[in-house]
């Protein structure tokens, strides 16, 4: 891949969006998991989940933050898009095992973000890769 290539508008425009979505979405569920958690379709939000959705909000803002920081490094920009393709199949996973626990509406909300998510990342992948 050539250095044109890493800075080819489709592939520079999804990776910042993604960077900047994920940082969002990581600001939102550290800064406001209830809110969060009630928005994605959780139905009990308790302690244990606040603490868990911030958990995941470290974790995206973290990602996104590496996402942002790699833009015009061809490598860290492959590292970060497979980490991030991972956790969003990852996400998908587990909302997908919320389905089955009762938490239809945050598994499907949840799933319908993922999983493009993963595509995208995926794609973004063999772009740079």
């Amino acid at each position: 891949m050539t250095e044109q290539d890493l800075q080819a508008p489709d592939v520079r425009a999804l990776s910042l969006i993604s960077a900047a979505g994920r940082m969002a979405i990581g600001i939102g569920l550290f800064a406001a998991p209830e809110l969060s958690l009630r928005a994605l379709g959780f139905s009990d939000v308790s302690p244990s989940t606040v603490a868990i959705a911030r958990v995941a909000g470290i974790r995206d803002f973290v990602l996104g933050s590496v996402t942002l920081g790699a833009l015009d490094d061809r490598e860290r920009l492959l590292g970060a898009t497979v980490a991030n393709a991972t956790a969003d199949a990852g996400d998908a996973a587990a909302f997908a095992l919320a389905t089955r626990s009762g938490e239809t509406a945050a598994g499907l909300r949840g799933m319908a973000a993922a999983i493009p998510a993963a595509l995208a990342g995926i794609w973004v992948a063999r772009r740079v890769g």
